[in-house]
């Protein structure tokens, strides 16, 4: 099933759910996560093991990564003991956060930003910078 692109872009005004996001960014455990994520999808015990976390710990963050839509359930499968097992996986999205109120100038901007990001998909260059990830030339 192709991914619609508009879903790897997120857009946030400052709010409550800006605030969400960026302390999940900074939580050492959710990057962890993240990055374990990015490369496969993964249960919840396979990545406690590897990052060799508590799992109430790897399910508060699980939990909350969800929330926000920066991790998705791949799939579920069963155990042979019939139990559920998520699989979890990484969501590619680029995360904005606009200070203020939007303005027509805002709204411009980020139609050039769309139409740049997903003109053609993958070729951009992304750079990170302190862990702000931003594209040259934007």
């Amino acid at each position: 099933m192709p991914e619609n692109p508009e879903e790897k872009l997120l857009i946030l005004q400052l709010s409550e759910d800006s605030r969400k996001i960026a302390r999940l960014l900074s939580n050492e455990t959710s990057i962890r996560i993240l990055k374990l994520l990015d490369r496969r999808s993964m249960s919840a015990a396979d990545i406690a093991n590897e990052l060799e976390v508590r799992l109430n710990t790897l399910k508060y963050n699980l939990d909350s990564l969800l929330e926000v839509g920066l991790i998705r359930i791949r799939q579920v499968k069963w155990s042979k003991k019939g139990r559920e097992i998520k699989m979890y996986e990484a969501v590619k999205k680029v995360i904005i956060l606009l200070p203020g109120e939007k303005t027509p100038e805002m709204s411009l901007i980020l139609t050039e930003i769309r139409r740049h990001n997903f003109k053609n998909p993958g070729t951009a260059e992304i750079s990170e910078i302190s862990g702000v990830y931003c594209e040259p030339g934007i």
